[in-house]
């Protein structure tokens, strides 16, 4: 039998079109997520994955009481320069939202099985369930807020079962953020080392309703798969290094890099963290003398690496960060640092190491709860076995 080419593109198409719905009925294609980012007075990203390529929006709306199923919703598209994205990360940024207000939602994705755009072949779609049970939902920032409750995590390294039972007890409604200062993952050799390695825990604990702030510590910058760790998150502007604000606290994120030289064996000269830092440290003078940052009632930095250790000999990515951010920040007059790598506590009182600021340096195995409102900041921080390693305050 002779096939025009025409009558072959269609057949071929119809081959992929029924394998794919078989593959896909055997499982959804929503493996991961969704979670939050950068969740703001009037903005908020939604990220998940899925198993195969697709193309994903999210359907949102000022909730009232009313269900997806009485009206057609707002769809907000995951889209680069006026194409959709075609993918299997899928980052939804919704913009133009009202400040404290609670927004219902709901993810979708199709497959793409031909990606040819003048003749797409699409599969089966997948979304968030919202038939005879509740939405997701989220809250934006109010910008007037007077208390700001954190949860901050250091050095997890792929420690699902210990994420789980740090959070077990925290009043997960009464919490606005939390944040990963660094070494969620051992080594970024896999997808799922994020995944099965605490971020579907998180997912499901909270972060589909509240947002998750992600630092990068030395140990996310190894690994095959290091260059696209970036991928999974969102990071204004695109770096490692940002801001963002709750009520009239600015937090601050810096990058520390690697702790050793550039030219180590380690990194096989696939590495440049020495220019790098100093690119960082320009970007860190312009953030210091920002109307933002002069305005701010307090101001709390996040960074990974302590540039200070009581007793221990610095390595190199700490003396860099002395010589390139530590001056800066000496002079920008911030209320806290808040650092992990150790896995050991610490509490750097301010001036007690050539540092203008105090520094709490978190173990492995512990939480931060963080509270900051009018009367100051209050950092209480427990180990997994509910004893309380410090309670400080700062004003």
């Amino acid at each position: 039998m002779k096939f025009h080419k025409t009558s072959s593109l269609i057949y071929l198409g119809l081959i992929l079109l029924l394998a794919s719905q078989q593959m896909n009925a055997q499982g959804r294609l929503i493996n991961h997520g969704p979670y939050l980012q950068h969740l703001s007075t009037d903005e908020v990203t939604v990220v998940w994955t899925t198993n195969t390529d697709c193309i994903s929006w999210v359907e949102a709306y000022e909730f009232d009481g009313s269900t997806f199923y009485q009206k057609e919703r707002p769809k907000y598209f995951s889209s680069s320069d006026g194409l959709k994205t075609i993918g299997k990360i899928h980052k939804v940024t919704l913009l133009d939202l009202k400040p404290a207000t609670r927004y219902a939602y709901r993810i979708f994705s199709r497959e793409v099985v031909s990606k040819t755009y003048n003749n797409p072949i699409f599969g089966r779609t997948d979304a968030s369930e919202v038939y005879q049970r509740q939405p997701l939902f989220f809250t934006t920032v109010n910008a007037d807020k007077e208390k700001t409750s954190v949860i901050v995590l250091a050095d997890v390294h792929n420690g699902s079962a210990k994420i789980g039972s740090l959070l077990k007890d925290v009043s997960l409604d009464e919490m606005d953020f939390l944040v990963t200062n660094g070494d969620f993952v051992g080594t970024f050799n896999k997808e799922e080392d994020i995944f099965d390695g605490g971020l579907d825990t998180l997912a499901d604990l909270f972060a589909s309703a509240k947002p998750v702030y992600v630092v990068r510590g030395n140990h996310e910058t190894r690994g095959t798969m290091a260059p696209v760790f970036k991928d999974y998150f969102y990071f204004p502007e695109n770096k490692f290094y940002y801001t963002f604000n709750s009520g009239k606290t600015l937090f601050l994120v810096l990058d520390c890099g690697e702790d050793k030289p550039d030219s180590d064996k380690e990194y096989n000269n696939l590495v440049d963290f020495d220019a790098y830092r100093s690119q960082q440290a320009r970007w860190l003078k312009q953030v210091v003398a920002s109307e933002k940052f002069k305005s701010a009632e307090h101001v709390i930095v996040f960074l990974h690496m302590p540039p200070f250790f009581p007793g221990r000999n610095p390595w190199h990515g700490e003396m860099e960060m002395r010589e390139k951010l530590v001056p800066i920040l000496n002079g920008a007059g911030i209320d806290l640092m808040i650092s992990g790598h150790t896995h050991r506590y610490a509490f750097i009182d301010k001036n007690q190491e050539g540092n203008n600021f105090p520094i709490i340096v978190m173990n492995n195995n512990c939480r931060m709860d963080l509270t900051i409102d009018k009367s100051g900041i209050k950092a209480k921080t427990t180990d997994i076995n509910k004893k309380v390693l410090s309670d400080l305050s700062f004003k």
